[in-house]
């Protein structure tokens, strides 16, 4: 007799360094409070135990493989053996080169009876190009077709990827739903001592060091205004390619210890509070949880109109992508101004965003 799993749960690792992991986890953590039984497979062997608060209640299961393409090549034998000995109920992924492996599973047999619901976490078409987007393209084409739900987090994601694969709209149920959040964990989180000076004042950023999150147009705008404000410090949590090159600007712009790249940090959140704003500077984005994170607790709060939907928000301080000046002036204008008043309705916002009600209007779009 096959053993019932309620949510099978695929991440590319156990690291909660993206908004689309922390969202996956968010998703793990609610349902299994509720009851449900969930598996979750990470695509690589490295264990960082970003995940183990749920290893009492959840199947983490890891590849036996260190590298991302050997650990994504054994997902396909993986869900072939998993599935003859466990009866799926659902599949879940925000990748879309996970999404489609799993779409491709259920097109040969292997996840027939599942509810296969994939998530978009970025908006692929602005940002990759040539043989990068040519092999996303082909994920579409090879996995998509027999996804029984695809999420995306805006209108404008949505009608981006029914343009560019026009046959989405016919033969796939294409679903906007906003990104949730989970207040009580964030704040929960936000509470706990971390190692820093109490005293220090500053600016902070958070993300993967990668060109989309426009990093170095920070570190820019943080030279145009660190005469205004010179007690002022510029940290930037996350890890990736570009730490060398953002190193090399700050040191160009002769910042020494004004801004500094912190590194990964697993718990951002103490950040977010005590920082004298939040500001996210990048350039294109799906929808960032990050923002969402930022305003749970603090109410100085700047971006860039990096993705759809963001311009709807009320009290946040926003300006055009890849515009130094032009951050630089938001910045300005946040420090300098009184936003107290933004709690409200940042609460009020955000409290249309909750776990339950993201995973109820899911399930009540496959049913």
């Amino acid at each position: 007799m096959k053993n019932n799993i309620d949510w099978f749960i695929v991440v590319p690792n156990d690291r909660l360094g993206g908004g689309a992991e922390q969202l996956l986890m968010n998703l793990a953590d609610y349902l299994s409070n509720s009851g449900e039984n969930c598996a979750i497979y990470f695509l690589n062997s490295e264990r960082l135990d970003g995940w183990k608060y749920l290893d009492n209640r959840c199947k983490l299961l890891y590849s036996p493989f260190p590298s991302y393409f050997l650990g994504y090549i054994a997902l396909f034998f993986f869900i072939i053996k998993f599935s003859l000995k466990n009866s799926i109920k659902h599949t879940l992924s925000s990748q879309t080169l996970i999404n489609a492996m799993l779409g491709l599973m259920k097109r040969i047999g292997f996840l027939r009876k599942s509810k296969v619901i994939v998530r978009e976490s970025n908006s692929i078409f602005h940002l990759l190009t040539g043989l990068k987007l040519l092999r996303y393209k082909i994920a579409y084409q090879i996995g998509y077709s027999k996804v029984d739900l695809l999420i995306c987090q805006t209108e404008f994601m949505k009608n981006q990827l029914i343009e560019e694969i026009p046959w989405m709209k016919k033969k796939l149920k294409v679903f906007v739903q906003k990104n949730p959040i989970n207040l009580d964990l964030v704040k929960a989180n936000a509470l706990k001592k971390i190692k820093f000076d109490e005293q220090s004042q500053f600016i902070v950023a958070a993300g993967r060091l990668v060109p989309a999150k426009g990093f170095d147009v920070l570190i820019h705008s943080f030279n145009e205004i660190k005469d205004k404000f010179p007690k002022l410090e510029l940290w930037i949590l996350g890890e990736g390619a570009e730490h060398e090159s953002l190193q090399t600007v700050i040191n160009g712009l002769n910042l020494g210890n004004r801004a500094k790249l912190r590194g990964f940090s697993k718990n951002p959140f103490p950040y977010f509070k005590k920082a004298r704003m939040c500001v996210l500077s990048s350039r294109i984005e799906g929808f960032p949880n990050v923002l969402l994170q930022m305003m749970t607790l603090n109410t100085n709060i700047v971006s860039t109109l990096s993705a759809g939907g963001i311009e709807e928000i009320q009290g946040i301080y926003t300006c055009e992508t890849e515009n130094v000046t032009a951050l630089a002036n938001a910045m300005t204008k946040c420090l300098d101004s009184n936003n107290s008043d933004n709690r409200t309705q940042f609460d009020e916002f955000l409290e249309k965003r909750t776990i339950r009600s993201f995973m109820n209007a899911i399930l009540k779009e496959i049913e």
